[in-house]
């Protein structure tokens, strides 16, 4: 019993001594915050190769890109110019239309029956001088506008009828003016019916020729 005794006293004192030294080899685990592997910087994003541009354009582009002040000007004075032109057109037409048909009342009054009063002369005399007025400025208008660029080759075009149709109009109006003025001299005589047919036909085919000068424009 006392050997059993023995042995069971050193077994614990063994026992607790292996205890102690594994205790001092592994002390304990202190809570310490774990440190996280930082994350791993996000790349920042590719420049889109699109947007890398300069913005101001270098000095020798930007002096080509402006207009020349002298063709600029001329440029402006063309386009007023014919923006008259255009207008007094209209008011040329409109003028023709008046006094072809006061004409054409006045005629048959003088030479169809109708009395031959000349009480629409006067009238007819103040249109057509008027119109003829207008007529001038508008050709000198349309004449005079400067052209800022020289074409190569000539063709033709919509200006070209144009041109063509407002110069028969020029050389009908110099016609009836002419024959007015004599059917009005003539008046009386066997002659006269004859200006005055003349100066009729005339002023028809000035106002077909500008009327199609006009149309030329829009078709």
């Amino acid at each position: 019993m006392n050997r059993l005794a023995a042995v069971l006293v050193i077994l614990s004192l063994l026992s607790t001594t292996t205890a102690q030294a594994q205790q001092k080899k592994s002390p304990p685990a202190k809570d310490a915050p774990t440190k996280q592997a930082p994350a791993e910087e996000q790349a920042p994003p590719a420049e889109d190769p699109s947007l890398d541009f300069d913005l101001l354009e270098p000095a020798e582009d930007v002096a080509a890109a402006q207009v020349d002040p002298e063709l600029q000007k001329r440029l402006d004075r063309r386009r007023t110019m014919l923006k008259l032109h255009q207008g007094l057109g209209f008011a040329l037409a409109a003028g023709l239309v008046t006094t072809t048909v006061i004409g054409q009342l006045q005629f048959n009054d003088s030479f169809r029956g109708g009395g031959d009063d000349r009480n629409l002369l006067g009238l007819h005399r103040g249109f057509a001088v008027g119109t003829s007025v207008v007529f001038a400025s508008v050709g000198l208008l349309g004449l005079l506008a400067p052209e800022p660029f020289e074409k190569e080759n000539a063709e033709w075009d919509t200006i070209s009828f144009h041109k063509l149709f407002m110069s028969l109009a020029t050389a009908g109006m110099i016609a009836q003016i002419i024959l007015g003025i004599m059917a009005t001299d003539r008046f009386g005589r066997l002659s006269e019916t004859d200006m005055a047919t003349a100066h009729q036909v005339s002023g028809y085919v000035t106002l077909g020729a500008v009327t199609a000068g006009i149309f030329t424009l829009f078709f």
